[in-house]
């Protein structure tokens, strides 16, 4: 009996040691990613790394040792067996976040790049109306400029309607919608031209990102300020609170026959679909759960301009900082008029023509989101009442 004994102790005590030497191996794995990924802050890196340092070696001498008391050492394997499972699923984000950014973003940063994490930027946001490949050049359907501030932690919303008549770089006149099959630079810079504003980055969607995207997240819920059914897919739309899937919500930011206003109201949708994706993802652990699968359906159909090091840095600061985003939204408008344009040939098509007041207002608030006024008390001379005001960052 005492030789059975020491055989099966001894056949454990082996196991044990074979499996701390896999336990280091996966630990060295999962530190290794995650210093690739690099969006993890580092003074929470640094702490995570010392904390599981102290752990391993605990776990690896209780495991290691022949000399351990065996029910010791089956604590030590039920505790590093988690954080083993911990340690590969961590890996296999890492992994899939890495590949996912290799294939939406830019190779090089753009011309009017700037540090993400401390400047206010630009991005546009270009949904064209297809659900082919997002390489192809389509008519660009939803335009939304997202100004982002990160030390107000303020994002503005500046829908422009698809019809919208702006000038082209060679001169003539067109639908805002036709410039996305002349390509995203043209799109860019006519929007620039019109706002006077600088672009720094842009996004580009479809409509298999919007549908597949809110599938993935588990659908969202948008409040309605009317009851409808959609001309897309003839679903129905009640008046308040609607749970939608993929579809529904595609519908929703596509529809305007609904409405009086047509265009208009449309993209106020838009903006309101965009708020409840981003809502979902960072009000819950809906990211967490499902991140495979929105790095899965997303890949195909996003492109960007932005480079893997400042998506990163943008997710770093969004873990280091924690910080509440405040959204405000507006958009453009203008008036119905029947005019030809430049891929139209003679054919007389409807746009909707610039309202002047508009833009001036679109300008300003988005000059405000970028450099905030800020009130400073003056102390000179023991006077506390006296408030001035600076503009911050005014050199961008």
């Amino acid at each position: 009996m005492g030789y059975a004994r020491k055989y099966r102790r001894s056949k454990f005590n082996t196991f044990t040691k074979i499996w701390s030497l896999f336990y280091l191996i996966a630990l060295l794995v999962f530190v290794s990613a995650m210093l690739v990924l690099d969006v993890i802050p580092s003074k929470i890196l640094l702490g995570a790394f010392v904390a599981l340092l102290i752990i391993s070696a605990i776990f690896f001498i209780q495991l290691f040792r022949d000399n351990i008391k065996k029910s010791r050492k089956i604590t030590a394997f039920i505790l590093s067996l988690i954080l083993m499972i911990v340690y590969t699923v961590g890996t296999a984000y890492a992994v899939a976040t890495h590949e996912f950014l290799g294939q939406v973003t830019a190779k090089k940063k753009a011309e009017d790049a700037v540090d993400v994490t401390s400047k206010p930027f630009n991005i546009y946001i270009s949904g064209m109306d297809t659900t082919g490949k997002i390489t192809e050049e389509a008519r660009s359907d939803v335009n939304m400029i997202i100004t982002v501030n990160p030390k107000t932690h303020k994002i503005l919303m500046t829908s422009i309607p698809r019809d919208y008549l702006v000038e082209l770089q060679n001169g003539e006149k067109d639908k805002l919608t036709h410039t996305g099959m002349m390509g995203i630079d043209e799109t860019t810079s006519d929007v620039e031209d019109l706002l006077g504003i600088k672009i720094n980055y842009y996004v580009k969607v479809n409509y298999n990102t919007l549908k597949d995207l809110v599938n993935s997240i588990g659908g969202i819920t948008i409040n309605s300020d009317k009851a409808f059914i959609s001309y897309i897919g003839r679903y129905q739309f009640v008046q308040g609170e609607n749970e939608l899937d993929g579809a529904k919500a595609l519908a929703y930011a596509r529809e305007r026959r609904a409405y009086s206003d047509g265009d208009n109201h449309r993209v106020r949708n838009q903006q309101d679909v965009l708020k409840a994706i981003v809502n979902k993802l960072t009000g819950s652990t809906t990211l967490l759960t499902r991140y495979n699968k929105i790095l899965k359906y997303l890949a195909p159909t996003m492109e960007m301009n932005l480079t893997r090091a400042e998506v990163k840095a943008l997710v770093k600061f969004q873990i280091g900082k924690n910080p509440k985003w405040k959204f405000e939204s507006n958009s453009l408008e203008g008036y119905d008029a029947f005019a030809t344009v430049y891929s139209s040939g003679n054919q007389q098509l409807y746009v909707m023509k610039p309202d002047e007041e508009s833009i001036k207002k679109a300008r300003q608030k988005i000059k405000e989101i970028q450099h905030p006024k800020s009130k400073s008390k003056n102390k000179d001379n023991g006077n506390d009442d006296i408030e001035s005001e600076s503009s911050e960052d005014d050199n961008l």
